[in-house]
């Protein structure tokens, strides 16, 4: 399976289907501010706390090695004080952050992991966490729209 080709995308957690977003919460743009997963139905063309440009870095085995910037706070996705942590939230923050993309077993669903082993996962209206990585969890898939 390949990456998606770089460019700028909505990250829906499979999981919950169309109604799980990547989003800045409140639509902040100062280093720090969460993401969480934020309602689809929510949506508006304007909300571009919601779209983020996948840069892809270089190969990994598996998938490759990328950076995922906001497109309207221009800050990276990173962990909270930029250090991983099993139950630790993600933000974004200044620091330029790089994520392992690995596709799933699922065509066109990929996994988001941070370089030493965790991964994002998703809940209902709150922050992203990273948790260890399960590739056959759909709470860690994530499409790009």
């Amino acid at each position: 399976m390949s990456i998606p080709l770089p460019g700028t995308y909505k990250l829906v957690n499979a999981n919950f289907k169309s109604n799980q977003l990547f989003d800045l919460q409140g639509g902040g743009v100062a280093a720090g501010t969460p993401i969480i997963g934020r309602g689809n139905a929510k949506f508006k063309s304007e909300d571009t706390q919601m779209l983020w440009t996948l840069q892809v870095v270089r190969d990994a085995n598996p998938g490759k090695i990328v950076r995922f910037i906001n497109v309207r706070a221009g800050t990276f996705v990173q962990p909270t004080g930029g250090i991983p942590s099993n139950g630790g939230g993600v933000v974004g923050g200044n620091a330029i952050t790089e994520w392992l993309l690995v596709p799933t077993a699922t065509l066109g669903q990929y996994s988001i992991q941070t370089t030493d082993g965790t991964t994002t996962t998703d809940a209902w209206h709150s922050q992203v966490k990273l948790q260890a990585t399960d590739l056959a969890d759909a709470k860690q898939a994530w499409v790009f729209a």
